[in-house]
């Protein structure tokens, strides 16, 4: 068979198959590319940075958290959280509200892109520094969802809160008033049994 007729043949079986895979619903496009890049996604400290200050206003101490993040990358309100050690009491964490979102992970979520604060007011301190345990979680839109991550920071508060000073000076009168009425019944009694 002339070199012709046997390229004509095979460009007509081709034709052919390719028409019957288009009729079949094949979609060859949709075939992923096992050489393709798949996306890179970044360490958890790179992709949610945090950073933390503390601030002090009349009589009050809080703890300020902030989370910065790259585009694509997100966290949520629910993941939030705050721990302290014995020493160290802390009020509900001061959220700021997100926008609502729906993924593959929660579903309709509250969540935050590019940065977030979040402030944990301190209700009462008997320690100069304490360890504070931080809980966050957040994804990136390409498809990840990192587990919750903790971090541990080390507080360090400097001197007693004005309030746990006020309230020691109060238990320091308290006390010292007591042992004043304490000695004057105790004298008092002392003068009735020499009569």
């Amino acid at each position: 068979m002339p070199p012709q007729i046997v390229l004509f043949c095979v460009a007509g079986a081709f034709a052919a198959s390719t028409h019957a895979a288009e009729t079949n619903g094949i979609d060859f496009g949709a075939i992923n590319d096992p050489l393709a890049e798949t996306p890179v996604f970044l360490p958890v400290d790179q992709a949610f940075a945090f950073s933390l200050r503390l601030r002090a206003g009349e009589g009050v101490e809080e703890i300020v958290a902030r989370w910065d993040m790259p585009e694509g990358y997100y966290l949520y309100r629910h993941g939030f959280r705050a721990d302290a050690e014995e020493g160290l009491s802390l009020a509900k964490l001061d959220i700021p509200p997100g926008e609502m979102r729906t993924d593959e992970y929660f579903g309709e979520s509250e969540v935050y892109f590019g940065s977030v604060e979040v402030v944990v007011p301190v209700l009462r301190r008997t320690v100069q520094s304490a360890t504070v345990r931080f809980t966050y979680q957040g994804c990136a839109e390409q498809g990840l969802c990192y587990p919750p991550t903790e971090r541990d920071e080390v507080l360090d508060f400097g001197q007693p809160t004005p309030t746990s000073a006020w309230r020691g000076g109060i238990f320091a009168g308290v006390a010292a008033l007591l042992l004043a009425v304490l000695l004057t019944v105790r004298a008092v009694r002392s003068r009735r049994t020499m009569r």
